[in-house]
This record gives structure tokens, C-alpha cells and sequence, in this order.
């Protein structure tokens, strides 16, 4: 029963530690120009995330130890990672190097604060909407984005982009825009099905990575609609 109970409490750490890994070890393929494989072990930790956190709420096991080591490891997985890895990809296609290493350091540090935001507020509801675009969304919008990009031979978009992208995902960090959550949305389940459906068929015939991009960018795109049309007066609207 004793050695039940220390898995049960040390398995959503071990969790995140795998996380840990997983991102350190996407930094070295980065550097290393295999960006691909990079990618993958990022978004690797994005899945490892979201276990973790689920594993401990249905386990009864969340403290907070938990919370501290998830934040410490999100600023490795979703801030330097994705970091390393644009700033090698923008010197792969040898655009310029203070420039990329200046958006770069902006969006780790945006990506920080989010964090060290994210853990003074209360205890989040799994369904509650998020303050500003979390750092696990957007650095899924880099991986794809690079991703997009090196599996098409560099040709969909212009490396200006990339700084260009850094920049706007920093602000939307820091922002106090609310975006939904995910559980929110996958509670509309007939919806979802469809559009996973539309995501599915689109992948065979395009770049799969290149579609995601598109759906991450359409959920930012609704969330920034959502708090424009929020925030226009009631008697305005009618």
C-alpha cells in the first residue's frame, strides 16, 4: 500500500520531469539543425503537460510543490525550447542574428512573466478562460510555424515573419485578454468532431503542420474577436 501511494504522488512529477527531458533534449537536436525532431520533442512536452495536471487532479495528488516544478519546467519547455528553436531556424535560413536573438529573448521573457503571473492568481478552473494567451499555446504556434515552414522547403513564408511572431505572442502573454479555455471548447463535441474531420482530410492533402498552424491561429483569432466584442458597450451591440 505504501509503495501505491508514493507512485501515486510522485507520478505527475515524473511526469513533468519527462517533460523536462523531452525539452532539453529538443534544444541540443535545435542546435543541431534537426529541427524536426526538435519540434516533435517540444510538442512532446506539450502533451506531457497537459498529463501531468490531469493525473494529479484525478489522483487527488496536486500540491504545491506540483505547481512550482510545472512552472519551472513550462519556462524550459514553451519558453527556451521554442526560443532556441526559432532563433537556429532563422540562422538555418541566415536572416539576421541580433534581430532573432533580440524577439527571441523578448518572447522567453514574456513567456516567464506569464508564468509567475498565472501562479499568483487563484486556483484555475479547468474551464475558466485563460489572462493572456498561455505559454503552452503559443509556443505551439512557433513549432508549427517553423515546422510549416522547413517541411515546405522554406517557400510558405519569409523569415521577417518569424520576429514579427515572437513579438505578437510576447504581448499577447503579457496581455489581459481572455482567451477560452480548451476543455471549454471540447465540450462542444459535435463541433469539435467536425472540425478535426476537416483538419484530418486537410492534412493528407497539405502540410499537416501547416493546417494546425492554421487552427492554433484560428483559435488566437476568435479569442482576440471574443474580448473586441466583449468589450464594446451592451446598449452598443443591440
Amino acid at each position: 500500500m505504501g509503495k501505491t501511494n508514493y507512485l501515486k504522488k510522485t507520478l505527475p512529477s515524473l511526469l513533468t520531469f519527462l517533460s523536462l527531458v523531452s525539452s532539453f533534449s529538443a534544444i541540443i537536436l535545435a542546435i543541431r539543425e534537426a529541427f524536426v525532431f526538435a519540434g516533435l520533442l517540444i510538442l512532446a512536452g506539450n502533451i506531457l503537460d497537459t498529463l501531468d495536471g490531469e493525473v494529479a487532479r484525478r489522483l487527488g495528488v496536486t500540491s504545491a510543490f506540483g505547481l512550482q516544478l510545472d512552472s519551472l519546467v513550462d519556462a524550459v519547455t514553451f519558453g527556451v525550447a521554442p526560443g532556441v528553436l526559432t532563433y537556429q531556424y532563422l540562422h538555418y535560413v541566415g536572416f539576421n542574428a541580433v534581430l532573432s536573438w533580440a524577439t527571441c529573448v523578448l518572447y522567453l521573457v514574456a513567456g516567464v512573466f506569464r508564468l509567475a503571473r498565472f501562479n499568483l492568481l487563484p486556483p484555475k478552473d479547468s474551464f475558466r478562460d485563460s489572462l493572456g494567451l498561455t505559454i503552452s499555446t503559443s509556443g505551439a504556434v512557433v513549432v508549427f510555424a517553423v515546422l510549416a515552414n522547413y517541411t515546405n522547403d522554406d517557400l510558405l513564408l519569409p523569415a521577417v515573419v518569424y520576429p514579427l511572431l515572437m513579438i505578437a505572442l510576447a504581448l499577447l502573454m503579457c496581455s489581459r485578454i481572455r482567451f477560452p479555455s480548451i476543455a471549454a471548447i471540447l465540450q462542444w463535441r459535435r463541433t469539435c468532431l467536425t472540425v478535426l474531420s476537416v483538419v484530418a482530410i486537410l492534412s493528407i492533402l497539405l502540410s499537416p503542420p501547416l493546417v494546425i498552424l492554421g487552427l492554433v491561429a484560428f483559435y488566437i483569432l476568435f479569442g482576440l474577436a471574443r474580448a473586441a466584442y466583449q468589450s464594446i458597450p451592451a446598449r452598443t451591440r443591440s
